[in-house]
Protein backbone atom coordinates (compact mmCIF):
# COMPACT_ATOMS: atom_id res chain seq x y z
CA UNK A 1 0.00 0.00 0.00
CA UNK A 2 2.88 2.28 0.89
CA UNK A 3 4.42 1.62 -2.62
CA UNK A 4 1.34 2.39 -4.19
CA UNK A 5 0.95 5.53 -2.68
CA UNK A 6 4.36 6.88 -3.35
CA UNK A 7 3.72 5.94 -7.08
CA UNK A 8 0.16 7.80 -7.00
CA UNK A 9 1.74 11.11 -5.80
CA UNK A 10 4.51 11.09 -8.25
CA UNK A 11 2.13 11.08 -10.94
CA UNK A 12 0.08 13.46 -9.63
CA UNK A 13 3.44 15.53 -9.64
CA UNK A 14 4.32 14.80 -12.84
CA UNK A 15 0.80 15.39 -14.52
CA UNK A 16 1.19 19.39 -12.63
CA UNK A 17 4.28 20.06 -14.24
CA UNK A 18 3.42 22.70 -16.95
CA UNK A 19 5.39 25.24 -18.74
CA UNK A 20 5.01 28.28 -21.12
CA UNK A 21 6.52 31.12 -23.00
CA UNK A 22 6.84 34.54 -21.24
CA UNK A 23 3.86 36.95 -21.47
CA UNK A 24 4.88 40.03 -24.09
CA UNK A 25 6.79 42.61 -22.03
CA UNK A 26 5.34 45.53 -23.73
CA UNK A 27 1.91 46.69 -22.22
CA UNK A 28 -0.63 49.61 -23.53
CA UNK A 29 -3.26 51.32 -21.51
CA UNK A 30 -4.46 52.16 -25.12
CA UNK A 31 -3.64 50.65 -28.67
CA UNK A 32 0.09 50.67 -28.55
CA UNK A 33 0.56 53.66 -26.42
CA UNK A 34 0.92 54.61 -22.85
CA UNK A 35 3.23 51.86 -22.54
CA UNK A 36 4.83 50.07 -20.00
CA UNK A 37 8.00 47.65 -20.54
CA UNK A 38 9.17 44.80 -18.84
CA UNK A 39 11.78 42.02 -19.00
CA UNK A 40 11.10 38.12 -19.01
CA UNK A 41 11.93 38.05 -15.07
CA UNK A 42 9.24 40.60 -14.23
CA UNK A 43 11.51 43.41 -12.76
CA UNK A 44 14.66 45.27 -13.58
CA UNK A 45 17.35 45.30 -10.95
CA UNK A 46 16.49 49.02 -9.10
CA UNK A 47 12.72 47.78 -9.18
CA UNK A 48 11.63 50.72 -11.47
CA UNK A 49 8.97 51.08 -13.96
CA UNK A 50 10.46 51.61 -17.71
CA UNK A 51 7.90 53.63 -20.03
CA UNK A 52 7.01 54.80 -23.57
CA UNK A 53 4.59 56.90 -25.30
CA UNK A 54 4.17 54.43 -28.48
CA UNK A 55 5.21 50.85 -29.22
CA UNK A 56 5.09 50.07 -32.66
CA UNK A 57 5.24 45.97 -33.71
CA UNK A 58 6.63 46.12 -37.60
CA UNK A 59 6.28 43.31 -39.84
CA UNK A 60 8.59 43.45 -42.58
CA UNK A 61 11.95 45.85 -42.97
CA UNK A 62 10.23 48.20 -45.26
CA UNK A 63 7.47 49.05 -41.66
CA UNK A 64 10.88 49.08 -39.76
CA UNK A 65 12.14 51.76 -41.59
CA UNK A 66 9.23 53.71 -41.85
CA UNK A 67 9.16 53.25 -37.70
CA UNK A 68 12.31 54.86 -37.05
CA UNK A 69 11.99 57.15 -39.47
CA UNK A 70 8.57 58.60 -37.88
CA UNK A 71 10.53 58.38 -34.56
CA UNK A 72 13.61 60.30 -35.63
CA UNK A 73 11.29 63.17 -37.25
CA UNK A 74 9.07 63.47 -34.32
CA UNK A 75 12.65 63.60 -32.38
CA UNK A 76 11.38 60.62 -30.32
CA UNK A 77 14.00 58.65 -28.25
CA UNK A 78 14.20 55.13 -29.57
CA UNK A 79 14.98 51.82 -27.88
CA UNK A 80 14.38 48.08 -28.94
CA UNK A 81 12.16 45.45 -27.72
CA UNK A 82 12.86 41.67 -28.62
CA UNK A 83 9.67 39.04 -27.96
CA UNK A 84 10.32 37.95 -24.33
CA UNK A 85 12.60 40.98 -23.41
CA UNK A 86 15.09 38.48 -21.78
CA UNK A 87 18.18 40.95 -20.88
CA UNK A 88 18.29 41.82 -16.89
CA UNK A 89 19.87 45.35 -17.57
CA UNK A 90 17.26 48.42 -18.38
CA UNK A 91 19.00 48.55 -22.58
CA UNK A 92 14.61 48.15 -23.36
CA UNK A 93 14.35 51.51 -21.72
CA UNK A 94 13.44 54.63 -23.57
CA UNK A 95 14.95 57.89 -21.93
CA UNK A 96 11.92 59.31 -19.90
CA UNK A 97 8.27 58.43 -20.85
CA UNK A 98 7.88 59.87 -24.40
CA UNK A 99 9.90 57.35 -26.16
CA UNK A 100 9.16 54.96 -28.71
CA UNK A 101 9.82 50.91 -28.13
CA UNK A 102 9.99 49.02 -31.31
CA UNK A 103 9.22 45.30 -31.29
CA UNK A 104 10.56 42.62 -33.30
CA UNK A 105 8.37 40.39 -32.32
CA UNK A 106 6.68 40.55 -36.18
CA UNK A 107 10.37 40.48 -37.65
CA UNK A 108 10.32 36.44 -37.05
CA UNK A 109 11.05 35.00 -41.15
CA UNK A 110 13.84 32.72 -42.02
CA UNK A 111 14.86 34.37 -45.46
CA UNK A 112 17.28 31.84 -46.37
CA UNK A 113 18.94 28.75 -45.79
CA UNK A 114 21.65 27.43 -47.85
CA UNK A 115 23.01 24.31 -47.18
CA UNK A 116 25.99 24.25 -49.53
CA UNK A 117 27.40 27.95 -47.82
CA UNK A 118 26.00 26.60 -44.42
CA UNK A 119 24.77 29.62 -43.75
CA UNK A 120 21.45 30.83 -42.60
CA UNK A 121 19.53 34.53 -43.13
CA UNK A 122 17.17 35.32 -40.63
CA UNK A 123 15.32 38.20 -39.18
CA UNK A 124 16.34 39.64 -36.23
CA UNK A 125 13.19 38.54 -33.95
CA UNK A 126 13.46 35.07 -34.78
CA UNK A 127 13.75 32.51 -32.03
CA UNK A 128 17.57 30.61 -31.20
CA UNK A 129 14.84 27.86 -31.47
CA UNK A 130 13.93 28.36 -34.82
CA UNK A 131 17.26 28.74 -36.52
CA UNK A 132 18.18 25.96 -34.46
CA UNK A 133 15.45 23.85 -36.23
CA UNK A 134 15.70 25.74 -39.51
CA UNK A 135 18.99 24.61 -39.57
CA UNK A 136 18.61 21.19 -38.51
CA UNK A 137 16.26 20.72 -41.53
CA UNK A 138 19.70 20.75 -43.91
CA UNK A 139 21.43 18.90 -41.32
CA UNK A 140 23.55 22.42 -40.14
CA UNK A 141 24.03 23.18 -36.32
CA UNK A 142 25.21 26.48 -34.97
CA UNK A 143 28.65 26.11 -32.82
CA UNK A 144 27.88 27.72 -29.80
CA UNK A 145 24.29 29.23 -28.11
CA UNK A 146 23.36 30.62 -24.96
CA UNK A 147 21.29 28.43 -22.92
CA UNK A 148 17.68 29.86 -23.30
CA UNK A 149 16.45 29.22 -26.96
CA UNK A 150 13.66 31.35 -26.02
CA UNK A 151 16.31 35.19 -26.97
CA UNK A 152 15.99 36.19 -30.19
CA UNK A 153 19.00 36.15 -32.67
CA UNK A 154 19.20 40.56 -32.50
CA UNK A 155 18.82 40.19 -28.82
CA UNK A 156 21.66 37.85 -29.12
CA UNK A 157 23.73 40.14 -30.64
CA UNK A 158 22.88 43.28 -29.45
CA UNK A 159 23.74 41.86 -25.82
CA UNK A 160 26.68 39.99 -26.57
CA UNK A 161 25.46 36.71 -25.95
CA UNK A 162 28.07 33.45 -25.47
CA UNK A 163 28.27 30.09 -25.04
CA UNK A 164 31.44 28.27 -23.02
CA UNK A 165 34.18 27.61 -25.45
CA UNK A 166 37.66 28.43 -26.65
CA UNK A 167 37.52 26.01 -29.56
CA UNK A 168 37.12 27.65 -33.46
CA UNK A 169 36.23 31.42 -33.27
CA UNK A 170 35.14 31.00 -29.81
CA UNK A 171 31.64 30.82 -28.06
CA UNK A 172 30.21 34.66 -28.96
CA UNK A 173 27.27 34.32 -31.28
CA UNK A 174 27.82 37.27 -32.88
CA UNK A 175 31.72 36.18 -34.33
CA UNK A 176 29.82 33.74 -36.28
CA UNK A 177 28.12 37.05 -38.60
CA UNK A 178 29.00 37.58 -41.95
CA UNK A 179 26.54 39.95 -42.71
CA UNK A 180 24.26 42.58 -40.98
CA UNK A 181 21.31 44.56 -42.20
CA UNK A 182 20.91 47.30 -39.85
CA UNK A 183 18.32 50.35 -39.79
CA UNK A 184 19.80 53.64 -38.76
CA UNK A 185 18.88 57.43 -38.44
CA UNK A 186 19.36 59.67 -41.70
CA UNK A 187 19.19 62.97 -42.91
CA UNK A 188 15.66 64.36 -43.62
CA UNK A 189 16.84 64.52 -47.21
CA UNK A 190 17.42 60.41 -46.80
CA UNK A 191 13.88 59.92 -45.66
CA UNK A 192 14.96 60.13 -41.54
CA UNK A 193 16.20 56.59 -41.91
CA UNK A 194 17.82 54.28 -43.94
CA UNK A 195 19.46 50.24 -44.56
CA UNK A 196 22.66 50.27 -43.87
CA UNK A 197 24.42 46.55 -45.29
CA UNK A 198 27.47 45.72 -43.57
CA UNK A 199 29.46 42.86 -44.81
CA UNK A 200 32.49 41.16 -43.01
CA UNK A 201 34.52 43.35 -45.03
CA UNK A 202 33.11 46.13 -43.31
CA UNK A 203 34.94 47.78 -39.99
CA UNK A 204 31.65 49.01 -38.66
CA UNK A 205 30.08 45.33 -38.74
CA UNK A 206 31.79 44.76 -35.28
CA UNK A 207 30.74 48.17 -33.58
CA UNK A 208 26.57 46.81 -35.13
CA UNK A 209 26.76 42.78 -33.76
CA UNK A 210 27.62 44.21 -29.91
CA UNK A 211 25.73 47.72 -30.26
CA UNK A 212 23.47 47.14 -27.44
CA UNK A 213 20.35 48.84 -29.48
CA UNK A 214 21.84 52.18 -29.42
CA UNK A 215 23.45 52.53 -33.36
CA UNK A 216 20.06 51.71 -34.94
CA UNK A 217 17.43 48.44 -35.35
CA UNK A 218 19.09 45.15 -36.91
CA UNK A 219 16.83 44.02 -39.30
CA UNK A 220 18.21 40.95 -40.88
CA UNK A 221 21.64 38.69 -39.89
CA UNK A 222 23.44 36.26 -42.31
Amino acid sequence: MLIISKVLILAIILCRVRCSPPEDPIKCRVKNQNCTITNSYGAFPDRSICRAAVAVYPTSEAELVSAVADAIKAKSKVKVATRFSHSIPKLVCPDGDEGTVISTKYLNRTVRVDAAGQTVTVESGVTLREVIEEAAKVKLALPYAPYWWGVTVGGMLGTGAHGSSLWGLGSQVHDYVIQLRIVTPAEADEGYAKIRVLPTADPELDAAKVSLGVLGVISQMF
